[in-house]
């Protein structure tokens, strides 16, 4: 199977104070050159979200199903208090062609046929799909804990509980896709 997904809507936030509103946030740090994948946490370290993010013209563009965009939007909105920004999901029409862990994950301007699901990537990738997020997923539950998370960038939301596992704790289960493509938690 292929490692493109057509996106169709991108998350963006700009502003004076976008750059650092965003990065206190998600796991992972800002880039202008890389797009890079990360998790936005509840405050108890559990996962809420996961989606691409990077900086083009000092505009924070995430990226991430359609559907997910808006649910995202609502959780950045409730800790959006006198920041100067403005939040639009706007249109695009973007491949991202990439696979997580190679460290190359880029946006092309096109289209393409050979794109799959954004369901079809995260099984393809063992990227926490929306219903084991709901169920309860620890970082450290995910194959791509250090490819999500940056532990040398400061504080971000839930940082603190996930930095406690991954340094003192060891996960009691792990995120697995099984032969069928439906993923499920393994006790360790």
């Amino acid at each position: 199977m292929s490692n493109i997904l057509n996106i169709q809507k991108c998350l963006m936030i700009k502003g004076n104070d976008a750059s650092s509103f965003v990065d206190s946030l998600i796991s992972n740090n800002l880039d202008n050159e890389k797009l890079k994948p990360s998790y936005l946490l509840r405050p108890d370290g559990k996962i809420n979200h996961w989606f691409f993010t990077h900086i083009v013209n000092k505009e924070i563009l995430i990226y991430q199903e359609s559907n997910e965009l808006k649910k995202i939007l609502d959780s950045l909105m409730k800790y959006a208090i006198r920041v100067e920004c403005e939040f639009l999901i706007k249109r695009v029409n973007h491949s991202l062609i990439g696979k997580i862990g190679n460290g190359v994950i880029k946006i092309v301007d096109d289209i393409s046929e050979d794109a799959v699901s954004w369901e079809d990537y995260e099984i393809i990738n063992e990227i926490p799909s929306r219903t084991i997020i709901n169920e309860g997923l620890l970082p450290n539950e995910t194959k791509w804990l250090d490819d999500f998370v940056d532990f040398e960038k400061g504080c971000f939301l839930g940082q603190e509980q996930a930095s406690r596992i991954k340094y003192r704790g060891n996960p009691r289960r792990v995120l697995i896709t099984n032969e069928s493509g439906q993923q499920e938690m393994s006790k360790i």
